[in-house]
């Protein structure tokens, strides 16, 4: 009975009360809504877009009714048509569907004046169309599509979606080229891909033909890509599935690597998870900078409505009512940021998927992804944070109304000398500093299958953020010291220094939120430039030759694109080139994890030095031929990502066997997240029984027009990517500013929310001070007088948190660049120091706090008292 009596005074409360004011200051209200959505829509855009990047990494098993129970892929190269002959000899009765696969992928014809990466990529599958036919389900032969031509195949009929049909306005029969390694293919539309209601639309990239027309296209007969095994439904499904994975690794010999669809996805996650969490962990730090506003909100009202808490205390009613009343307000507060948050975040994932789809498949996997999907886990965990947030900052003020006697806080005025915070302790600030720098000391967190995550760095910025928060309150008094001391004869001056002297809670925690919001967009500045200077000097390294030739579709994260014999002599034999050097790449599996092997040309190196080294080798053997047959360069992500280091040793799998290798050298190579090896090319070729080449590096003869050679050759080959050395480093900077493009978006909420924050909080400070500005009017202080002191307030406040975190921020981007980036990523980042830019951010803050501070002054002082709430 009492609960419920509570219950009832509850609710009443937040009638008479809590609705009352949000009615009679609906601006204020939905401005706090905003603060908090805001921060809740970049992280659940983040999520959304970085969800989307992942589940667009398409698989065969889309295309069939039910996933594959395992998949057979080579550890390296690929894998032998003998072996389908060998697993139905060896799997004798059991009822398995074997499908085998050629995988590659293709891009559409070259256009006058392109960009890197402009074109769309193809996922191309090679399919044994009969088979596939028989696996499809009742439901799904109903919906295939009855015209003649889309059942008949012939030599180079190509199968493709039905969003990819729409988008093109392509129909059965019309022509289809794409570039498949050096050569323009012409394809037909021989039909549609078949699409059921109950599975998830294919991607519009993904394309399907006849296997054994792939593999003479590719010069690839006998070769698959991998092998999909299927049981049929049926009883003991799971113990069936275990029998034939436990068979398969038996049978395998450690040759092959044997996978379900689970496993699949969870790697794909894991490759992408260091920097799907940076990204995340960034999405926070800007909803950081609206806790803090939110906290001032809510303490704010506090001190607003004090009258009204004493007079219910004086009524009877209990401290826990108080409290419950104020964190229930908090929770409506959190649901609604939350749902609007959540709507802001769909539409603003819809922009940002595409950028983090483009790195991603840069680094880690091809993904044609361009849209992101609403997701109830999403969503539902963007409610939780927001939620979670809002009674997190609402705990504070629910334990203040309650605690305070009625008498005391009756005697009120204002909080301006009320105790400080923890949050006003300079004893905690420094504490924060000395944990900060500890946990900058602490190795990665490593999780299954080898990665490794900066725990430690992220724990270490949020301290150096609230540590600075605290400094910048007691920097911010001492600049209205100064203030108040030469400007003593300007009654606005008098005005602003009183106010912030002692610093109050609330213009501490408003000028908390800028330094938030600026140490994020300085510290990402700081690691922008920083990687800026180190690619330079990488390019300037690594890219001294003239031309670079390679296939349309050629990217780090899809390899195995091959150029023909023909045109490697043709251009080796040309009498306008100097030197050429041909690199072969190769996908490897390492410890159930995937990187690159690069076969290079020792000589070319050695004449030329195209290697930034970060520990070179000790001595000539890598060089020489007759002694480096089994020693290996290694790229310095691939010595952080697999803990090895020069002097260590691997075991190599290949097509000819495991191979006991030592690395001799690391250099830094910032193309590869996943890190990459490097042997003499002879001993690829031998290893891999394959010689095919990906990448030519050519370096022209003296008085040779590179650009006049590049745009011959582009006419003689239009399925190469023929770049010069200036459009090289031309695209690779602009490619880099546009992987970064998100970040400036966050860089921009940060500060956009910590600038309408400090609006906000002067404006409910102004509130308060109601019959102090009563007061000034009739003594004929104007309005421009009033305004202007407010504006040197809020100026005040704008410089401390820009001064304190833009010395924070140098720390934030130590920590980014040293901690977070090394242990995520395995790069060395020269540390550097944009200046202008840093003084440019910090000059528009202030100047945007300024600037609102004086429109909040001059609308709030000529309010009516009775228009307050």
């Amino acid at each position: 009975m009492k609960r419920f009596q509570n219950l009832q005074l509850l609710l009443l409360l937040l009638k008479r009360m809590t609705l009352r004011h949000w009615l009679g200051a609906p601006k204020q209200t939905l401005l706090q809504i905003l603060i908090l959505a805001l921060g809740v829509a970049v992280f659940f855009s983040i999520r959304l877009a970085n969800r989307a990047a992942i589940t667009s990494f398409e698989h065969f098993t889309t295309l069939l009714h039910q996933e594959s129970d395992c998949q057979i892929r080579a550890k390296s190269g690929e894998l032998s048509t003998a072996l389908l002959r060998e697993l139905r000899g060896s799997l004798g009765s059991m009822p398995v569907e074997i499908i085998p696969i050629l995988e590659v992928t293709a891009i559409a014809p070259p256009t006058q004046g392109e960009q890197i990466g402009s074109r769309p990529l193809f996922q191309l599958l090679g399919l044994d169309l009969i088979a596939l036919q028989n696996l499809r389900s009742a439901q799904e032969l109903q919906e295939a599509p009855s015209a003649p031509e889309a059942t008949k195949v012939s030599a180079l009929d190509l199968f493709v979606t039905h969003t990819l049909a729409l988008q093109e306005h392509l129909h059965i029969g019309d022509r289809f080229p794409l570039v498949i390694d050096d050569a323009i293919v012409g394809f037909r539309i021989a039909g549609l891909i078949p699409e059921t209601a109950s599975r998830p639309r294919l991607s519009s990239h993904l394309l399907m033909i006849d296997l054994l027309t792939l593999q003479e296209i590719r010069h690839q007969q006998g070769k698959i890509s991998r092998i999909e095994l299927l049981l049929p439904d049926g009883p003991s499904r799971e113990a069936r599935t275990k029998q034939l994975f436990e068979h398969l690794q038996q049978l395998s010999h450690q040759h092959w690597e044997i996978t379900t669809s689970q496993d699949r996805e969870s790697k794909a996650a894991m490759m992408t998870r260091p920097f799907r969490m940076n990204l995340t962990i960034l999405s926070l730090i800007a909803l950081l900078a609206g806790l803090y506003l939110i906290f001032q909100a809510l303490d704010g009202a506090v001190v607003r409505r004090r009258g009204e808490i004493a007079i219910l205390r004086s009524l009877g009613i209990t401290e826990t009512i108080i409290q419950w009343h104020w964190l229930v307000e908090a929770l409506v507060l959190g649901v609604c940021g939350g749902i609007v948050g959540s709507m802001l975040g769909w539409a603003t994932a819809q922009l940002a998927v595409r950028s983090i789809a483009m790195v991603v498949s840069a680094l880690y996997y091809t993904t044609t992804v361009d849209s992101a999907h609403l997701d109830f886990q999403e969503f539902l965990l963007a409610m939780i944070l927001s939620i979670g947030s809002a009674l997190f900052t609402g705990w504070w003020p629910a334990r203040q109304a309650a605690a305070i006697p009625p008498a005391q806080i009756l005697s009120l005025e204002t909080d301006k000398n009320a105790l400080r915070s923890p949050l006003q302790s300079i004893k905690i600030g420094a504490l924060f500093l000395l944990l900060s720098g500890l946990l900058c000391l602490a190795p990665a967190a490593t999780f299954l299958r080898g990665v490794h995550l900066p725990l430690g760095g992220y724990v270490a910025t949020l301290l150096l953020i609230l540590a600075g928060g605290i400094f910048c309150g007691y920097f911010t008094e001492y600049l209205s010291s100064l203030l108040s001391y030469f400007g003593k004869s300007s009654l606005a001056v008098k005005l602003a220094s009183s106010h912030l002297r002692p610093l109050s809670k609330r213009h501490h925690l408003a000028a908390s939120g800028i330094l938030s919001g600026l140490t994020m967009a300085a510290g990402m500045l700081i690691m922008i430039a920083s990687f800026e200077q180190t690619m330079q000097r990488w390019i300037a390294t690594a890219f001294q030759a003239d031309l670079y030739i390679s296939n349309a579709d050629y990217q780090g994260s899809s390899l195995g694109h091959q150029l023909s014999q023909p045109l490697l002599e043709e251009i080796t034999h040309d009498r306008r080139v100097a030197d050429v050097e041909a690199i072969g790449s190769r996908h490897l599996t390492l410890d159930h994890l995937e990187t690159t092997l690069n076969g290079i040309d020792v000589t070319f190196l050695k004449n030329h030095q195209n290697i930034l080294w970060k520990d070179g080798p000790l001595n000539e053997d890598f060089f020489d031929e007759n002694k480096n047959s089994h020693l290996l360069l290694a790229s310095e992500s691939f010595s952080e990502r697999f803990r090895l280091h020069r002097g260590d040793h691997l075991i190599l799998p290949t097509p000819s066997g495991n191979q006991e290798m030592t690395i001799v050298g690391i250099f830094s190579d910032y193309g590869n997240e996943r890190g990459s090896l490097s042997l003499d090319r002879r001993y690829l070729a031998r290893y891999f029984h394959d010689d095919a080449a990906t990448v030519l590096i050519v370096i022209l003869k003296a008085g040779v027009d590179p650009e006049a050679m590049q745009l011959q050759l582009s006419s003689q080959f239009p399925g190469l990517s023929i770049l010069s050395n200036r459009h090289l480093r031309e695209e690779i900077l602009r490619i880099f500013h546009q992987t970064f493009s998100i970040t400036y978006a966050l860089e921009l909420i940060g500060i956009v929310v910590a600038i309408v924050g400090l609006g906000m909080t002067l404006s409910n400070i102004l509130i308060d001070r109601k019959r102090e500005l009563t007061t000034l009017r009739a003594l004929g202080c104007s309005y421009q007088t009033i305004a202007l002191a407010t504006a040197l307030e809020g100026g005040l406040l704008a410089i401390g948190g820009a001064v304190i975190g833009t010395l924070v921020s140098l720390g934030i981007g130590y920590i980014l660049i040293y901690v977070i980036n090394r242990q995520s990523f395995g790069w060395t980042l020269q540390f550097a120091i944009p200046y202008f830019p840093l003084a440019l951010l910090g000059v528009a803050v202030v100047l945007s706090g300024s600037l609102v501070s004086y429109l909040v002054g001059y609308t709030n002082s000529n309010l009516q008292a009775d228009l307050h709430e």
